[in-house]
């Protein structure tokens, strides 16, 4: 039903769109040249696409004749050359794409400015070098991709005269330096993608003017200094990413100019420790990831100066302890993950503080004991609490102080099987999760394939322990099964992740509430032409009354006159 009403919408449009002369909005696939030059209505055309058509290349004055254009893209069609007048005529151009073509070279291509020109899209070509004043006849640019060609070198005068620039994207090139003077001039520039480069090195005054900056990615690089973050030009900068970069220690006070910075991304480096001087003035942050690194030292007053941090991610390190004031400075921390690490044993009072805590991740450990849970300050909500203490060393845990918790992740660990046998001797309720699924080769039902096992150790030995239920077994009479080495368990399956299904069809409903709108807007309007019918019609009765009662009322005096 659905489906047919949304065809009945789709022809409706089909029908609208062929009964008007013109059309303002064309696309176009997998043509050439000759096609695009018999396009009819190019008088009114704003909008042109075209996709996958071969024009490798373009001549002077190409689009002359469509003057109206305000968005044109060509993608995917082998372009590799314009003359040096291809975008001549188009004075109310205000977004241009070539991107995923073969250019190679970077012209004006127009005799006169495209001051309407707002948005400009050259990433995927073979662009290799860009020299000075190369954006000169587009001033109004505010959006502009050279992502993904091949340049190695910036003029120091490339971007000159683009005073109204925001956001300039120039990662996935070859760019080995970036000096002070080729961002000069960008005092509106908001968001600088430089990632995925080969850079080395970045001047200290590289982006000195750039005082609206406020996102900056750096990593993908082969950065193994910090001094440039010292400059005061980015006191604005909000979201910084410098990770798989080459970094080993981060300066004393690096940061303390970036007095706005939220968010801070330091993986995959070589960071060997944190000290109490590393973050010193982001008083602002709030998301911290120095995950994948080789961090062995977190010293305890390193977070003392991040009061706003609510997000900390410190996992894949070889963190082995953790001081019991670490976070005592943190009290908005939600999210603590500190997976794959080398952690022994969590102080009581390290958490002390965490009235806000929402995840903690600590899998991948050699914890032998989690009693910090029943640690945790009074005022915290356990029930929006998730724990994950999977694949550590916990021999053995209190059950009833966990069940109070939202999720507790408790599998792969080193389980002592008499504890493991008395304690599910009932069913573990669902927030606790032990096992996972063995598979057992067996001429049982499908029912049966599949059961709940737990590892656990026996003095030396490694045991599983499965969890049936005997009714079923019971139930399902089965005579025979293979035979089962509890010394060489069956490894556990491969398992896919879960893919939420929506249940709901989000474009039947749309289609569905704009067929009740239609219909809502039909019965109003019908009932307000009742409705004027209605007071029509009343109007006139009142009308024919009152000449009638005006006649009446003539007729007595007429009466008498006559008698007179």
């Amino acid at each position: 039903m659905c489906h047919a009403v949304y065809q009945i919408l789709v022809w409706l449009w089909m029908l609208l769109c062929c009964c008007g002369s013109r059309v303002s909005c064309l696309q176009i696939s997998n043509c050439n040249k000759t096609e695009v030059t018999m396009i009819r209505d190019m008088d009114v055309l704003t909008s042109l696409t075209l996709s996958n058509c071969s024009l490798p290349h373009l001549e002077n004055a190409f689009f002359m004749r469509f003057g109206q254009l305000l968005h044109l893209e060509l993608e995917h069609s082998g372009l590799s050359s314009l003359d040096d007048f291809s975008l001549h005529g188009l004075p109310r151009l205000q977004s241009l794409s070539l991107s995923h073509n073969n250019l190679t070279k970077l012209r004006s291509w127009s005799s006169e400015p495209l001051e309407a020109l707002t948005s400009l899209d050259l990433s995927h070509n073979r662009l290799c070098s860009l020299e000075d004043n190369s954006f000169v006849l587009y001033p109004q640019l505010q959006m502009l991709n050279l992502a993904s060609n091949q340049i190695e070198q910036l003029a120091d005068d490339t971007f000159h005269g683009l005073s109204h620039l925001k956001h300039l994207q120039l990662h996935g090139n070859r760019l080995m330096l970036i000096d002070g003077f080729q961002f000069s001039g960008l005092h509106r520039l908001s968001s600088l993608t430089l990632h995925h480069n080969l850079i080395k090195g970045v001047d200290p005054l590289a982006f000195e003017s750039n005082t609206h900056l406020r996102s900056l990615r750096l990593e993908g690089n082969l950065l193994s200094s910090l001094q440039f973050l010292t400059q005061r030009g980015l006191a604005r900068l909000v979201h910084l990413n410098l990770a798989n970069n080459l970094l080993q220690k981060l300066e004393p006070q690096g940061f303390g100019n970036n007095i706005e910075l939220q968010d801070l991304v330091l993986s995959h480096n070589n960071l060997t420790e944190l000290t109490k001087e590393s973050l010193l003035g982001l008083d602002s942050l709030e998301r911290l990831n120095i995950s994948h690194n080789i961090l062995s030292h977190i010293e305890a007053e390193s977070l003392q100066s991040v009061v706003s941090l609510t997000q900390i991610d410190a996992s894949f390190n070889q963190i082995a302890s953790l001081s019991e004031s670490l976070f005592q400075a943190n009290s908005q921390l939600e999210e603590i993950i500190l997976s794959h690490n080398r952690i022994e044993e969590i102080s009581p009072k390290l958490m002390s503080h965490q009235t806000h805590l929402k995840r903690l991740k600590l899998d991948g450990n050699a914890l032998i004991e989690a009693n910090f849970l029943q640690s945790l300050p009074p005022a915290l909500n356990r029930l929006s609490l998730s724990v994950d203490l999977s694949s550590n060393l916990l021999h053995s845990v209190n059950l009833s102080s966990l069940l109070q918790f939202g999720h507790i992740n408790l599998a792969d660990n080193h389980w002592n099987c008499a504890w493991l046998v008395k304690n599910f001797l009932l069913r573990a309720p669902a927030s606790l999760n032990f096992a996972r699924n063995w598979s057992l080769l067996s001429d049982w039902n499908e029912d049966l394939t599949k059961v709940q096992g737990i590892d656990c150790i026996e003095g030396s030995r490694n045991r599983s322990i499965v969890l049936l239920s005997v009714g079923e077994a019971i139930h399902s009479k089965v005579q025979c099964a293979q035979s089962y080495d509890e010394l060489n368990p069956a490894p556990p399956p491969l398992t896919w992740p879960k893919i939420p299904t929506d249940r709901f069809d989000s474009r039947s409903v749309i289609i569905w509430m704009l067929v009740a709108i239609a219909i809502t807007f039909a019965c109003l309007r019908w009932l307000r032409r009742f409705v004027d019918r209605k007071e029509q019609s009343k109007r006139k009765l009142k009308a024919i009354n009152e000449v009638y009662m005006s006649k009446m009322e003539s007729q007595p005096i007429r009466h008498e006159r006559e008698r007179s």
